[in-house]
């Protein structure tokens, strides 16, 4: 089986989406939330960055914050905890593979992947539905995971890929 049909297989399948339940954050969530988007938002208007790869830095709020949550649920099992923290530090460590430091907000984009590789770890754990309890973002997720799986190596190139799985699950 080639590299890309093993790929495949990994993906999420997308389902329609169906209604939408609103999700209220916490304040304090709010507060790192808008901030944060307003952060990014500024850096792609001021950097002029196109339109495709803003869209893949916009989704790093609403990650951080459905990771944050995961890590906070009784539902969801230690090991998949442990994924979701290590995501949530790789968001808030200044040192990764494209440091925000010297890129600017572009240096998300390895933190959006990282973030959606251990999603998709997760779901292979714990229900579908828990995840989704927890997703505020406007995109329905399993579409969201797929759509950065398929990108990723576009994004940031198939070596920080294979670093950033390699970071997640340990491989060596």
């Amino acid at each position: 089986m080639s590299e890309e049909n093993r790929n495949e297989n990994l993906l999420p399948v997308v389902r329609k989406p169906t209604e939408l339940v609103p999700v209220v954050l916490p304040e304090k969530h709010q507060r790192f939330y808008d901030k944060l988007r307003e952060k990014i938002e500024t850096f792609i208007r001021d950097k002029g960055i196109n339109d495709s790869v803003a869209n893949f830095i916009l989704l790093a709020p609403d990650l951080f914050v459905l990771l944050a949550r995961l890590m906070l649920d009784k539902r969801v099992g230690v090991q998949s905890k442990a994924l979701a923290g290590v995501a949530v530090a790789y968001f808030i460590t200044p040192i990764d593979f494209i440091p925000e430091a010297l890129v600017g907000g572009f240096g998300l984009v390895d933190d959006v992947i990282l973030a959606v590789y251990a999603l998709r770890k997760i779901l292979v754990d714990i229900d579908e539905s828990i995840v989704r309890e927890h997703w505020n973002g406007e995109e329905d997720l399993l579409a969201v995971i797929t759509k950065v799986v398929r990108s990723a190596d576009d994004l940031v190139g198939k070596k920080i890929v294979k670093k950033l799985e390699e970071t997640l699950f340990r491989k060596k």
